[in-house]
């Protein structure tokens, strides 16, 4: 997005962030075109803020050798800068001036104290900046994430305005393990094997495991780590809070060919997927009358649909999933408001929960 270019720009007038910081902004907002304009333009920018002008060829060497060094395709004709400038004009409503030097031709702003950097916010961009770090505050207290609170409040100074929150998210700024987000996030994004020590299921050890990190997914305040096990030789699903420690091998892995990472949540309801089960199937449940409009509005799953609306105002709604833990723990948060009526062993199965649990309770003494 060009608003946090040209902040982040104008901040390095302050006190300097982490490089990675930057980069990791630009990247997370970066609405350039394929043609990585927004990159050719910081160049261009600075090519024409000098006093001694550039010329076309000499911008053009200077934005390839910029893209080049990024790993980018690089320009092949001239008339690419002089769009680029004549865009800049028109957008910021700026005049770039021609300066004849002996027989070249070079190109400044008219301007000396102008850049694309340095115009004020107008106030539909100061309401795109909030938002955007309304969304990055999000991982506030995250290790690695510290120069967010730093961008805040060069950006509430920037603007002469302190931004109150109006948006309010779930979360839990406690929870164990979120140390280890910044490494894994990192491991991910250059596809680096790494080892975890990790606390077993009932806490009392942890062992060493050899993973190649795939994908970090939020559910119930938890975050989690989507992983192919070397030793399993299978995809698995580790908890943040339940890491002891990571460890980057620097050996790289390459993501099967064809296999979407991101869809592997698609037929389930949280996390987990049982042994032995990949195949979905449909869950129909039958939903009260006072429920029904909540679950309608918030559907429990992306593939819900409703069936049949009953003359009492109850409702039958089918879902395609592959049944699992946090899916019988949601339907059990519903009470008595919702029901399972197909397939048999769901419905066994919350059965046996619900008779379990009255039966604890018709044991339990108070006194």
């Amino acid at each position: 997005m060009m608003i946090l270019k040209k902040l982040i720009k104008r901040f390095s007038k302050f006190e300097p962030f982490e490089r990675n910081a930057y980069l990791c902004t630009i990247n997370l907002f970066d609405m350039a075109n394929v043609k990585n304009g927004a990159l050719r333009e910081i160049i261009i920018d600075r090519c024409l803020q000098s006093r001694r002008g550039y010329s076309t060829q000499e911008i053009f060497d200077k934005c390839n050798a910029m893209l080049e060094g990024r790993g980018e395709p690089t320009l092949t004709a001239l008339n690419t800068v002089r769009n680029d400038m004549l865009a800049i004009e028109n957008r910021w409503g700026i005049l770039i001036e021609k300066v004849k030097i002996g027989r070249y031709i070079r190109y400044r702003y008219q301007d000396p104290n102008f850049s694309i950097y340095n115009s004020p916010l107008t106030d539909d961009e100061v309401m795109q900046l909030t938002q955007a770090v309304s969304l990055l505050n999000r991982f506030e207290g995250v290790h690695g994430f510290e120069w967010v609170s730093e961008l805040n409040a060069h950006i509430q100074s920037s603007v002469s305005a302190h931004v109150e929150p109006i948006v309010g998210f779930d979360e839990n700024q406690q929870l164990k393990g979120m140390e280890y987000f910044t490494p894994l996030f990192r491991a991910i994004s250059t596809k680096h094997i790494v080892k975890l020590n990790y606390r077993t299921f009932g806490g009392e050890e942890t062992k060493d495991i050899t993973i190649h990190p795939y994908y970090l997914k939020q559910y119930n305040q938890r975050w989690f780590l989507l992983a192919y096990n070397e030793e399993r030789k299978q995809i698995s699903i580790y908890g943040l809070d339940r890491i002891e420690n990571v460890t980057d091998t620097q050996a790289t892995y390459q993501v099967e060919e064809g296999k979407d990472i991101s869809t592997y949540f698609d037929n389930i309801i949280g996390v987990s997927t049982p042994t032995g089960h990949t195949e979905s199937e449909e869950v129909r449940l039958l939903v009260a009358k006072e429920q029904l409009p909540y679950i309608l509005s918030k559907p429990i799953h992306h593939s819900q649909r409703l069936i049949k609306t009953n003359e009492d105002g109850t409702g039958i709604l089918s879902i395609q999933v592959i049944p699992n833990f946090e899916l019988s723990q949601l339907i059990l948060s519903y009470g008595d408001r919702v029901q399972v009526l197909s397939p048999g062993h769901l419905r066994q199965e919350i059965l046996a929960r619900l008779e379990g649990n009255l039966k604890k309770y018709r044991l339990l003494h108070l006194d």
